[in-house]
Order: C-alpha cells, then sequence, then structure tokens
C-alpha cells in the first residue's frame, strides 16, 4: 500500500471539501425547489432532502468537536467544557421542541 504523501494528503482533503460543499448546495437547492413548489403548485411537501442535509451538517459538526477534544485532551493550557455532551442536549431538546410544536399544530382543529 502506498503512502501518502503531504501534497497527495492536502489533495484529497481538498478534494473531499470541495464535495462535501456540492453536495450541500445541491440538497439546499433541492430543499429550496421542494418547497417552491410545495408553496407554489401544492405538491406534496418531501422533508427528505432537508433531513439528509442536516444529519450532514450535524455528523460534520460533532465529528470536528469530537476530534478537537481528543488532541486537546491531554493539555493542561486548554479546560473546554464538555461539548460533545451539550451539542447532543442541545439536538435532543430542539427534537423535542420541534416536535411539540408540530403536534400542536397538527392536532389543532
Amino acid at each position: 500500500m502506498k503512502k501518502i504523501d503531504e501534497m497527495d494528503r492536502n489533495i484529497q482533503l481538498r478534494a473531499e471539501e470541495i464535495g462535501y460543499r456540492l453536495t450541500l448546495i445541491i440538497l439546499s437547492v433541492w430543499t429550496l425547489y421542494n418547497c417552491w413548489q410545495t408553496l407554489v403548485n401544492g405538491a406534496k411537501y418531501n422533508p427528505f432532502p432537508g433531513l439528509i442535509m442536516c444529519l450532514v451538517v450535524s455528523v460534520q459538526s460533532l465529528s470536528q468537536t469530537i476530534m478537537k477534544q481528543k488532541m486537546i485532551a491531554g493539555d493542561e493550557e486548554y479546560h473546554e467544557p464538555n461539548r460533545i455532551l451539550w451539542m447532543i442536549a442541545a439536538g435532543i431538546a430542539t427534537a423535542a421542541i420541534a416536535l411539540s410544536v408540530g403536534t400542536y399544530f397538527i392536532g389543532k382543529p
């Protein structure tokens, strides 16, 4: 197996970054188009692209936080709070609020 040097690693990371950004742009356009079709033409709303986009951004943010926390785990200078637990708690609270509000509006006659 070929060992990747620094230049190849930078090229690979740049290509992954471009692919990630393009994916987010496509999902955003798909979500906005779907919303437009729902509002203008009365088409059925499809939450699939928006959910994928939220999942992708959440996983990226959570993995970045985990990697950062692992890098500074043994360092004496940096003492950050456990952001992973805060992110998970905030996600659960946001989901609970969204479900409560959605249930209220759906159940309202």
